[in-house]
């Protein structure tokens, strides 16, 4: 576990450092490729893409920490915003938005932009409202890696239902089973390994 979190962070900080060299060489839009490949992978590995290179993820982290050590709470997904169509609608305007830019031939940092944005949200609300309603990438992947191959799972037959795996995913992609149980959805699941670290009774792992 502690070799996952070193590598997770190392593989982070990399990301960002790379994203920092295109936006400051005039090459942000060069990110798009990055995240189309690893895209396409996430049809068979799932979301690595944004739990291990997003660089909004990675400026999450020390905000959600800043904010546990402070016991800082920030408000839940507004009610109206939860329903999936809302999220499809963004995604559709994202699209729009940067065939316009493209049409227009406008140059503008428009990833430099959503991350700002992000942050800014993120002060001020759960990460869980990004990444399930208003992130136009995750809605991306959240369709692309359904059927992906690999991904982290709970034994059920094994879980004792403490809910400690519950409380750590800031994507809440972990839900309840009547018998108490947890269940990871698998194309909502950012591949953090926040959940398999805390699990109590190591029952949580990534496979086929």
């Amino acid at each position: 576990m502690k070799l996952t979190k070193f590598l997770r962070t190392v593989t982070e900080i990399l990301a960002f450092l790379l994203f920092l060299f295109l936006f400051f060489n005039g090459k942000l839009q060069s990110w798009i490729l990055i995240f189309g490949g690893l895209a396409i992978l996430s049809l068979f590995f799932g979301r690595f893409y944004c739990g291990w290179i997003c660089p909004i993820q990675t400026v999450f982290r020390p905000v959600g920490w800043i904010y546990k050590k402070l016991r800082i709470k920030r408000f839940s997904t507004p009610k109206f915003m939860k329903h999936p169509v809302v999220r499809y609608i963004i995604l559709l305007f994202f699209i729009g938005l940067l065939i316009a830019i493209r049409v227009l031939k406008i140059k503008i940092p428009l990833l430099l932009f959503i991350l700002i944005g992000a942050f800014i949200i993120t002060l001020f609300f759960k990460e869980e409202f990004w990444h399930k309603v208003l992130c136009p990438y995750g809605a991306i992947l959240s369709i692309v890696s359904q059927p992906a191959m690999f991904g982290l799972e709970i034994e059920e037959s094994e879980c004792i239902g403490c809910g400690l795996c519950q409380k750590v995913c800031n994507a809440n992609a972990i839900k309840s089973l009547n018998n108490k149980k947890r269940r990871i959805i698998n194309n909502e699941c950012l591949l953090c390994f926040e959940c398999k670290n805390v699990c109590p009774v190591k029952v949580i792992s990534y496979k086929h």
